[in-house]
């Protein structure tokens, strides 16, 4: 399973805060660690449930933030990790990032 994301890398390559407030609900991302991001994405089940997904943090709140198929970043549920489901939380990467808030 491939990082889908180039822009992902760079966040996480140039040392930039891992837990964050976020300007739209859930109000907090808290990303996972870069080496584990296909593992948990392995152990969630994300290609079976939500195929063309890829997650790369929590709300803590019991959401999964995950790229779509279409690039956008969106919230799934944990819980039936549906795609129907899914809310939208920002139309690209460079709009998600500049949501993030408040380095906790």
């Amino acid at each position: 399973m491939e990082i889908p994301s180039q822009e992902l890398l760079a966040y996480y390559a140039a040392g930039k805060p891992l837990v964050c407030e976020l300007d739209a609900n859930p109000y907090l991302c808290e990303f996972w660690p870069q080496e584990e991001l296909t593992k948990y994405n392995v152990e969630y089940e994300v290609p079976l449930y939500a195929p063309g997904y890829f997650g790369f943090a929590t709300s803590g709140g019991g959401e999964m933030f995950a790229f779509s198929p279409s690039g956008a970043v969106v919230c799934l549920p944990f819980i039936g990790l549906e795609p129907a489901a899914a809310f939208p939380v920002a139309p690209s990467w460079a709009s998600f990032e500049c949501m993030l808030r408040n380095a906790l």
